[in-house]
Order: C-alpha cells, then structure tokens, then sequence
C-alpha cells in the first residue's frame, strides 16, 4: 500500500500531540538526540497506532536523509 508522506506525517503530528503534548518540529527535523528521545516516548506510549505511524515516519525520514547526502 502506497502512502501519501504528508498524510503520515499530519496524521503522526495530530496523535503524538494528543498523547505526547506539545513538542517541537523544528528541533525533531534537525535534532538527533531529540529525535531519537521524541521515538522512544512514543514507543512508550503503549498506543498501537502512534507506534505504527512512528515506525512509518522514521522510515521515510531515514530514507530522505539517505537520498539527501
């Protein structure tokens, strides 16, 4: 099954603030350590649909990040 990017990421976005709160976009794009941190809480969170999607965002972002350099 094919994806739209920007529909994971927005759906991704709307469940992550409704479980995690607020957090910063800027700062999860370019920060690792922030990055890797903001995916352990959502793998924490125990919600079946943030992992999946988490799972599914970091694939995208590691793969743009790989066709980037």
């Amino acid at each position: 099954m094919q994806y739209n990017q920007y529909d994971v990421y927005a759906q991704f976005l709307v469940r992550c603030r409704e479980v995690m709160g607020p957090f910063d976009l800027e700062r999860l794009e370019h920060d690792e350590a922030y990055k890797t941190d903001f995916f352990k809480r959502v793998a924490l969170s125990a919600d079946d649909q943030i992992f999946a999607l988490a799972d599914l965002v970091s694939r995208v972002m590691q793969d743009e990040t790989i066709n980037v350099h």
